[in-house]
């Protein structure tokens, strides 16, 4: 078999990998520590809202809404929690302290 000219002479197969490193690109994730802490806690509370108060179509969500709903998981913190941490005040700074994301 010959190969093809598009496949720049080489035999089909997968492609080689490129030659250093690569960094995957992702509109508003990559920053640094300290605002991706503070860009991830205002996406926590915009997921609380979400489940609680109103929902917020995919257009209007923060870019790390889906790693927020994540975490949200992990905290294992019931509807009647979330309520109360849906409005500033002591529940949502429990809530954000215990998801490491102010501190005490």
């Amino acid at each position: 078999m010959i190969p093809s000219a598009s496949s720049g002479g080489r035999p089909p197969g997968p492609p080689e990998a490129p030659a250093g490193r690569i960094i995957p690109l992702m509109p508003g994730v990559a920053r640094g520590a300290v605002d991706r802490r503070e860009a991830l806690r205002a996406a926590v509370i915009q997921v609380v809202e979400h489940l609680v108060a109103a929902a917020v179509p995919p257009s209007r969500r923060l870019p790390l809404f889906d790693q927020a709903k994540d975490i949200l998981d992990e905290a294992g913190w019931g509807l009647d929690e979330l309520v109360g941490a849906a409005t500033p005040g002591p529940a949502r700074v429990a809530l954000l302290h215990a998801l490491g994301l102010i501190d005490t």
